[in-house]
């Protein structure tokens, strides 16, 4: 079934690239990847029940390409096909001009990501890790006419290079230490440098391609540049390469050095803060949602490091609490962050822009869009009734574990990154209100009613579907973490179990510790709305269904006559003032120099004022801009050698080998 997978998205591939102008050929293309999709669905779930699958492809030097479906890659194959099936529905619904390639590209990083979660030995993993690189190129590239593609595409390469040389060294240095490719024989490394190092630098690999700091800065500017229907593809599946890389690397190799595992609960931490902190006040709703993946990356980076302090400690249970937080915040993200970008695919298709002040009252004009975007948001922000509800509620439980330890690091690293998480949803709330209230159900008063944009049926049913989802996730959740639980037997063996209490009762493995029944609030919450209104409707009579209608207030001050209320601008301005430190805003006010409105000013008025905000991405300011600076000069001064003269060239070979020969003699 996997050797089917991959034929599928092959001919996916090549049906488009046959005839790339023929939409009717574009739209076969996202059929067979649809159904090529639900059929690694099938394959995962045999693979979570028991049936594992495993073959060679005898591809070339210097191994045969191994794969291998388990509970661990059963599990993230339905997590990520399953989602990938809808929005590869979704996208053939879009008819933007120069796209025609796409279907054929999202083939190649479909099957590529089939790759890297079937892989059993490094080969096949940094195969299928390339294939990842160069598919995150093209489609950010893909619309090379639009300003900011290239150096975003540039970007994804270099960071995607980056990462795949860490992979490449890790791997190597425990295959030497193991005698072999087969990532499972890993575990037969001894205790020492090598296996530190190699364990590090596996994570960073994998910490890359989810944006962990200091690796985020090519993350957003590439899902803002990428194709719209291409961005809930690399946000919502993609993405959860690098997240499936951290967990099987744990399996492989167990234990991880204290230090290792400290370090990853303080990044999380820190991502989280910095991610959300971005989206806050970003005026671009795709770089909003691509910030939040930066934010949700550090949430699952914190479960993750409650998973590693456990297998250091060795406590499996505590390990599993941290690992079923950490995989649930990875279901709820996927679904969210897929279904955010699928709808701004018809956002960006009808208004042309993502700018957040010109999409009010989006929702109104693109119904579907508009729901799409609420409980997408919702899912984000954790609220309940969502699928995030669950997952962030069990992060913190997990992080408030430290007390299970005796390591007084451990304790510090679990505090400090616990606070910082609930922080980070604190601000997630407000964030996503302002897409809500702001962007999807604002006032468009000032601007001419627009009937309904008429939006493909399939397209509607695709969102539909991932709202199901996100919302269906939480009312079973009893399934789901009994699935999460079959998926990371490998890990932490029946620990994960005790994720599930008597009742339809989550708990953070633990049991005694705290509860939460997700799928009973589906019942109380709805029932507790009803008797509300009907104690209302009892008590205020006829007076309930009278609407009074008043101008809205928007200033106390003269002159000030335009109706209106907060702006994405201005409703973001006080999390700017906030963390002013954190974010190195900086606000400038001037006499505007617009003439129209210069005109507009009458006697008497003051001239208004333009004021500019600006916001620093901190770790490319300060880390990033001043390393460049250094590499350009040292490049500058390179060049000077290109134009001098061969026989002095000559002369630096030649001492350059009497050098070598003379440190090797007296070496030896």
């Amino acid at each position: 079934m996997i050797v089917a997978a991959l034929i599928g998205f092959a001919l996916a591939a090549l049906t488009c690239l046959r005839r790339r102008d023929d939409h009717r050929t574009q739209y076969l293309g996202w059929v067979i990847l649809t159904a090529t999709s639900v059929l690694t669905v099938v394959t995962g779930c045999r693979a979570l029940s028991g049936h594992a699958e495993q073959v060679s492809l005898p591809w070339g030097a210097p191994a045969p390409v191994t794969l291998a479906a388990d509970h661990l890659s059963g599990m993230m194959l339905v997590i990520c096909f399953g989602l990938a099936a809808p929005l590869c529905l979704a996208a053939g619904a879009s008819r933007r001009p120069g796209q025609q390639s796409l279907p054929a590209l999202v083939a190649a990083l479909l099957g590529a990501l089939l790759l890297v979660l079937t892989s059993a030995n490094l080969y096949a993993l940094l195969l299928g890790w390339e294939g990842l690189t160069f598919t995150f190129y093209l489609l950010t590239n893909l619309e090379r006419h639009l300003p900011g593609r290239g150096a975003a595409a540039t970007r994804a390469a270099s960071f995607g290079k980056i990462s795949g040389s860490a992979l490449l060294i890790g791997g190597l240095l425990l295959s030497t230490g193991s005698g072999s490719l087969d990532m499972a024989s890993w575990s037969s490394v001894a205790s020492g440098p090598s296996r530190d190092i190699g364990y590090l630098l596996l994570l960073v690999g994998f910490a890359c391609k989810v944006g962990l700091i200091p690796m985020q800065i090519w993350l957003p500017p590439t899902y803002t540049a990428a194709p719209a229907p291409a961005r809930a593809l690399l946000a919502g599946v993609a993405v959860n390469a690098g997240f499936y890389g951290w967990l099987r690397t744990l399996q492989v190799l167990g234990s991880p050095p204290a230090w290792l595992a400290t370090t990853v609960l303080l990044i999380g931490g820190i991502t989280a803060i910095l991610g959300i902190a971005q989206a806050a006040v970003a005026d671009n709703l795709a770089r909003l949602i691509a910030w939040s993946s930066v934010e949700n990356a550090g949430v699952i980076a914190a479960g993750f490091g409650m998973g590693l302090v456990g297998a250091n400690s060795g406590q499996p249970r505590l390990a599993a609490a941290g690992l079923v937080a950490a995989t649930a915040q990875i279901v709820a993200h996927s679904l969210g962050k897929s279904l955010l970008f699928c709808a701004t695919m018809a956002i960006d298709d009808d208004a042309g822009t993502l700018d957040l002040d010109e999409l009010r009252g989006i929702g109104r004009r693109l119904p579907a869009a508009g729901i799409g975007l609420t409980i997408g948001a919702l899912t984000l922000a954790g609220m309940p009734l969502t699928a995030g509800f669950a997952s962030e509620w069990l992060t913190l439980q997990a992080l408030m574990q430290q007390f299970r330890t005796d390591s007084l690091a451990f304790q510090l690293g679990a505090a400090f990154a616990g606070s910082l998480v609930a922080l980070t949803i604190g601000v997630a709330g407000l964030t996503f209100v302002r897409v809500v209230g702001l962007t999807a159900y604002g006032d468009a008063a000032g601007t001419e009613a627009t009937p309904r944009t008429d939006i493909s049926r399939v397209y509607r049913t695709a969102v539909g579907v991932l709202c199901f989802l996100c919302l269906a996730v939480s009312a079973a959740a009893h399934w789901e973490f009994a699935a999460i639980a079959r998926g990371l037997s490998q890990l932490v063996g029946d620990s994960a179990r005790a994720a599930n209490a008597p009742g339809w009762v989550i708990q953070p493995v633990y049991s005694g510790f705290s509860a939460l029944s997700p799928g009973k609030l589906w019942i109380e919450l709805p029932l507790m709305c009803l008797v509300v209104l009907a104690v209302t409707v009892l008590f205020s009579g006829r007076d309930l269904w009278r609407v009074r209608k008043a101008p809205v207030w928007s200033s106390g001050s003269p002159g000030v006559e335009r109706q209106g209320g907060y702006t994405s601008f201005s409703f973001a301005n006080p999390m700017r003032r906030v963390l002013a430190t954190l974010l190195v805003s900086a606000d400038h006010t001037a006499p505007t120099e617009d003439p129209v409105r210069a005109d507009s000013v009458t006697e008497g008025m003051v001239r208004p004022l333009l004021r500019q905000v600006t916001v620093v991405e901190i770790v490319e300011r300060y880390a990033y801009a001043p390393a460049w600076r250094v590499l350009m000069r040292a490049v500058h001064q390179a060049q000077r050698l290109q134009s001098g003269r061969l026989d002095a060239y000559l002369t630096y070979m030649l001492l350059t080998v009497v050098a070598a020969i003379s440190v090797v003699t007296f070496w030896y």
